[in-house]
């Protein structure tokens, strides 16, 4: 509650926020005041009424010594008379030596009824919260002469006081009281006209001072608003024109470089313009070259292919002769030349079917692929393949489906080309592809124990014609575009390729795809 409160002053303005703070600060001073002031003026007027009171029981004493000596109650009457010819004594009473009553007037209150005093002065002998109850003893001199002085002649006299009696007076605290609460209500009324009169012209003085503030606000408030370089008055008080000096100062600054920033743009835009025209130009380029270096490739590709197939059906003739003739010598030589071809005819392929990615031609057939099969496939490819190093290779099927909606071609092609390549970069290790599945995707992951990659390479690892080793003395043969091409393909079909590997340790290829 409190913070609500807080935060509600501190939203509002600095001559309402100072108006309340010194609207508090006045009130509490003349409420101060005001305390101090009616106590300060309460107990003098208490000690005023308390003086007069034990002045008029001293006087009831003096008044009553013949009195009580002669017994006469007709002087006391007299006494008693002037006494309660003040209005606030209640009762007063004359008392002998032996505190026996000798004359009384009015009512005593019964908290103080026999109540006896051995005073030697003037004193309080009860007090309450409606009255005063003071006793003063009636005192008269006795003199004592005694001759000391023998031959010389001398005396000595000595002065005694003997109590005879008692005067006691109720003084009532009736007119105090009454006094005291007129005194504090006119206090508190002088007090709340002084703060109704102050928090007026404290208002309008302050008003009037903070009248440039609330310029200034209003016109940064508009340079914020319309954005434009507005500039403010400088009036007012010293601190207030120094303000608006220096927003005036920013302004001109702001102003400037607004307009440098303008001028600067307008020069860019043009300049945007004309690199934006440029770059158009560049890009028309360099689609219509990429189109004409993919159609070059397909062509060449389709060009190429016709005479080395030609060239491995010849040679698989010729190894055939040569088997029936016995030349047995011959035979390594051409097994020679029908891998190379094979070899050669593989990367021609692989330039195809990287010319059908890049122009958009290559069709995705879905049907519904046996993944038996599929696994059969692929187990009767890359298992001579794996043992030409020494590796060995193991397929563990975590799958729960039998069967899944995919182009079979492709995804074949691309578990294919990464088991070979595992097999290529692994030497006496172990080749691992596992199979997994979940309600939507089939997962297939290929691990070998080969090279690794470092991750620089991982990077780069799916970009066309980027091989791990691309020097002149590398030691695996190929294009560099069997990742490229996998991830195409994967892609085409709404999957996903990942590698994880680390230098010296292998890498684990992940191979997520739709089931459906």
């Amino acid at each position: 509650m409190d913070n609500v409160k807080v935060t509600k002053l501190s939203e509002r303005s600095i001559k309402a926020q100072v108006i309340v703070f010194i609207v508090i600060a006045i009130t509490l001073m003349i409420f101060v005041l005001s305390f101090v002031t009616s106590s300060g003026v309460n107990q003098q007027y208490r000690q005023l009424m308390l003086k007069n009171a034990m002045q008029i029981t001293e006087g009831l004493a003096k008044q009553a010594v013949f009195s009580v000596l002669s017994g006469s109650e007709q002087n006391a009457q007299d006494a008693m008379e002037q006494v309660q010819g003040f209005e606030s004594v209640s009762a007063a009473r004359i008392l002998s030596d032996n505190y026996q009553p000798f004359i009384s007037r009015g009512e005593f209150p019964k908290s103080i009824q026999g109540h006896h005093s051995h005073l030697l002065s003037t004193n309080i002998s009860v007090e309450t919260d409606d009255f005063w109850f003071i006793t003063s003893p009636i005192v008269i001199k006795i003199e004592n002469n005694e001759d000391e002085g023998g031959e010389l002649g001398f005396e000595n006299t000595q002065v005694a006081n003997e109590v005879i009696g008692y005067a006691e007076v109720v003084y009532s605290k009736s007119h105090l009281i009454e006094a005291q609460t007129q005194l504090t209500l006119l206090i508190a009324l002088v007090g709340l006209i002084s703060i109704i009169i102050l928090s007026f012209v404290m208002h309008f003085g302050l008003v009037k001072l903070f009248i440039p503030l609330r310029n200034l606000a209003v016109t940064m408030q508009l340079a914020e608003t319309t954005g434009e370089y507005v500039f403010a008055e400088n009036t007012g008080a010293k601190e207030i024109k120094s303000m608006a000096h220096a927003f005036n100062s920013m302004m001109k600054v702001l102003k400037k470089q607004g307009n440098d920033i303008k001028r600067h743009r307008d020069r860019l835009e043009s300049e945007v313009k004309v690199r934006t025209s440029e770059l158009i130009e560049a890009r028309d380029a360099a689609l219509t070259a990429s189109r004409h270096k993919s159609e070059f490739i397909a062509n060449m590709s389709h060009e190429l292919r016709t005479p080395i197939q030609s060239i491995i059906g010849y040679g698989e003739l010729v190894t055939e002769e040569l088997e029936l003739e016995g030349q047995f010598d011959l035979i390594d030589d051409m097994d020679r030349i029908a891998k190379n071809s094979q070899r050669l005819l593989n990367m021609i392929n692989s330039l195809l079917n990287l010319a059908k990615v890049e122009s958009g031609k290559v069709d995705v057939s879905i049907a519904e692929v046996d993944l038996e099969a599929l696994i059969l496939t692929i187990s009767d490819t890359i298992s001579p393949l794996a043992l030409r190093n020494n590796n060995t290779f193991s397929i563990v099927q975590n799958q729960k489906v039998s069967t899944l909606q995919t182009d079979k071609e492709k995804v074949e092609q691309v578990l294919i080309n990464l088991l070979s390549n595992a097999c290529k970069f692994t030497e006496n290790g172990e080749i691992i592809f596992t199979i997994n599945s979940s309600e939507n995707f089939i997962e297939f992951t290929v691990k070998d124990s080969g090279i690794g990659l470092t991750k620089e390479q991982q990077i780069y690892i799916f970009e066309e014609f980027r091989q791990v080793d691309s020097s002149q003395s590398r030691k695996f043969s190929g294009t560099g575009l069997g990742l490229a091409i996998s991830k195409a393909f994967v892609e085409l079909i709404n999957g996903t390729i990942t590698v994880e590997s680390d230098l010296g340790k292998g890498a684990v290829f992940v191979v997520k795809i739709p089931a459906q």
